[in-house]
């Protein structure tokens, strides 16, 4: 069979896994553009304080997704050899972290508070944020369950069920917001608070309604959990493809907090329209998302089948999928970018800003998208080392300093950091894809044992 013919056969794999999974991410993301949409018609400090929670709390939370990444491979390979054992410890072991890293999160997040008074946010955005900050941190525990969850239907190439229970949640929270912030049905107008009291809820009932179906269905575990010896490798072993993975997300992801920090040093309005432009910008990087998630997915099963010479037909029918996808996304934010941004807010000065902001997350969309697809096509060959030390010269090195730079040095204002951004995520993307090929090089022929050492 030529190449091109066994891209296109390991495409449609690909693409039925990829689909929903990218759906559950979007329709996750759209509990933040709810959020965002609602709190700012109430006012502009409002939303300001909301872009400034929200950004704290993503670091906390993709460290625990990134980790929990590591359920979906290990999961994926056991499927792959037929291991149902090893599956099912798999997933226990991602509980017990979720359940660890949880209520570790909430003690971080109430210590973490009063230094946030440090930041040179605008006047009233820090105190305004804190119920609102508070009561999402508490609900990052049943989020990560879900997601330990969620990874283990994946791995299995199952992922519909907990999309459609995923987006029950998502229309869950819209209608918490609808009645907790404006105070509809008799209930009090809370404002932001009641935006972050409706994500709890909606992600202890979502979780809940994942686990009833696994322990329902004929996907339920077929081990019981049990606090052994193999418990505890299952979750050392976790633990040692994870934590570089949610290194690599949280230094990814506090580089856009950074950035959000330092546009918050310019006031409110930038502070605001910069919330705009990254949500609309995440929204969109949930679909190469959930193409890497599907990649990482596939990879580990053949390399559990003993088939690594699929390996690169399935990163190119992966890679150009999301290239065709993000295009389109890219051409939208040019040509409706003021519209976009008339949508979240009625202040002029902020849709202004935030559109010209729009041209710019337009602009790199393309490179978003081949990065994130890089990093899910690694992860599944167990190498997330690689993709951490790539994040971190690539932003840490790269982007924040020279959005800094861009910003105060020459004045460009909140357009300098999201240059910066720009041409972080375009190092890492040329990185990212170098890596992968280098390691795939001469994969065909191959034998199961030999994949394992990758």
């Amino acid at each position: 069979m030529s190449f091109v013919r066994l891209v296109f056969r390991e495409l449609r794999p690909t693409l039925r896994l990829a689909v929903p999974i990218s759906a559950g991410h979007v329709g996750q993301m759209l509990m933040g553009v709810a959020d965002t949409i609602m709190v700012g018609h109430v006012s502009t400090l409002a939303l300001a304080a909301c872009a400034f929670a929200n950004n704290v709390i993503i670091v906390i939370a993709v460290a625990g997704f990134g980790l929990l990444t590591a359920v979906s491979i290990r999961v994926s390979n056991a499927f792959g050899r037929g291991d149902a054992s090893a599956m099912a410890r798999a997933f226990h072991a991602g509980n017990g972290l979720s359940i660890a890293g949880g209520l570790l999160s909430v003690v971080l997040v109430y210590a973490l508070f009063p230094a946030l008074h440090f930041l040179g946010q605008a006047p009233g955005v820090v105190e305004e944020s804190r119920g609102y900050l508070f009561v999402v941190g508490w609900s990052l525990l049943p989020a990560w369950l879900a997601s330990s969850a969620r990874n283990y239907l994946d791995a299995q190439s199952h992922p519909w069920p907990s999309f459609w229970i995923m987006l029950g949640g998502v229309l869950l929270n819209v209608f918490l917001n609808w009645i907790l912030i404006f105070g509809h049905l008799g209930a009090p107008a809370l404002g932001l608070f009641g935006a972050g009291l409706a994500t709890l809820l909606s992600r202890i009932l979502t979780t809940a309604a994942l686990f009833w179906f696994i322990y329902a269905s004929r996907w339920r575990p077929l081990e019981r959990m049990i606090l052994g010896k193999l418990w505890w490798a299952e979750q050392a072993a976790i633990l040692r493809l994870g934590i570089p993975a949610g290194l690599q997300l949280t230094c990814e992801m506090s580089t856009f907090a950074g950035a959000a920090l330092l546009v918050g040093l310019l006031g409110a309005v930038p502070l605001a329209a910069h919330q705009i432009a990254m949500t609309c910008a995440s929204t969109t990087y949930m679909f190469p998302l959930g193409i890497a998630m599907a990649t990482t997915v596939r990879v580990a099963q053949v390399l559990g089948a003993g088939k690594p010479q699929l390996l690169r037909p399935i990163a190119v029918g992966a890679w150009g999928l999301g290239i065709i996808l993000m295009a389109g996304f890219a051409v939208l934010f040019l040509i409706a970018n003021n519209l976009i941004a008339s949508a979240f807010v009625r202040d002029p000065e902020v849709i202004q800003l935030a559109a010209s902001l729009l041209v710019i997350a337009g602009i790199f969309q393309l490179m978003d998208g081949t990065q994130v697809v890089g990093t899910g096509l690694l992860r599944g060959l167990h190498d997330t080392k690689g993709p951490m030390l790539i994040t971190v010269g690539a932003y840490w090195i790269l982007a924040l300093p020279l959005g800094v730079w861009l910003t105060f040095s020459l004045g460009m204002g909140a357009q300098g950091v999201w240059i910066g951004l720009a041409l972080g995520l375009t190092v890492a993307s040329a990185l990212l894809v170098k890596r992968f090929l280098k390691r795939t090089l001469n994969y065909s022929g191959r034998t199961r044992d030999a994949a394992y050492k990758v």
